[in-house]
């Protein structure tokens, strides 16, 4: 499940350092949730769990008695509330965040953004997506930025679709690019978290990550995605 190797990014050292710049030791008791959960050294057990129909991240956590965020970020998940039925997750040894969500992507209806820095502009449709949930939830831009792009997709431009309508699966939507801005591309091997907690660590949003990744959803044990970071506006 993990994306094909074509990928031609900018090997930085810097991001790498950062990112995984923790103690040697941690006691994960009194670890803030605040703090960073990118690459912790979290214990799996040796119990899996096979997703079924009906299951959701917080049935399956409650069931083992961790906590959501643990579970998301033990399988390193692309989006915690999206599974796949008869994949296989990996029950973490204990409860490292119970109370913690933070590796969930924020829906937010009162964006004001309408471009996004930098890049990647193409986001492929995962099943359930609507125009609000892409725009408000993976972007954090407003949905008349998508729907009024002039070079949308045809797909898009031909359904011209309502924000709540279900879009299909596969087919792509752009995301609007603010002029004269750029953003870092680098790969990052991610052993825990989720990739909202790298958009969180370093102001991205989640669906540029999403983008870059196309079809990834969860790993077994190591993600080596390609990731963005620095995105800013060019002088």
């Amino acid at each position: 499940m993990l994306p094909g190797p074509n990928k031609l990014f900018l090997l930085t050292a810097a991001l790498f350092g950062h990112a995984m710049a923790l103690p040697a030791t941690v006691d994960y008791y009194v670890l803030p949730s605040t703090g960073s959960v990118l690459n912790l050294d979290v214990a799996a057990s040796n119990i899996t769990y096979t997703v079924q129909g009906n299951d959701t991240i917080h049935t399956i956590a409650a069931k083992y008695n961790v906590g959501a965020c643990d579970l998301a970020r033990l399988n390193v998940l692309s989006d915690p509330n999206f599974l796949y039925e008869n994949e296989t997750l990996r029950i973490p040894a204990r409860a490292t965040f119970p109370d913690d969500y933070s590796c969930f992507s924020t829906n937010n209806t009162d964006a004001t953004a309408t471009c996004i820095y930098g890049g990647p502009h193409v986001y492929t449709i995962l099943p359930g997506d609507t125009i609000q949930k892409i725009a408000n939830e993976r972007y954090n831009i407003t949905t008349d930025s998508i729907l009024s792009f002039t070079a949308q997709t045809g797909y898009i431009a031909a359904l011209n679709p309502g924000i709540y309508d279900v879009l299909e699966t596969g087919q792509t939507v752009k995301i609007p690019s603010c002029d004269n801005s750029a953003c870092t591309m680098a790969d990052f091997t991610f052993t825990y978290g989720t990739l909202q907690d790298f958009a969180t660590a370093y102001n991205v949003s989640v669906g540029q990550i999403m983008s870059l990744n196309l079809g990834y959803n969860h790993t077994d044990y190591i993600a080596p995605l390609g990731v963005v970071y620095d995105c800013t506006l060019l002088d």
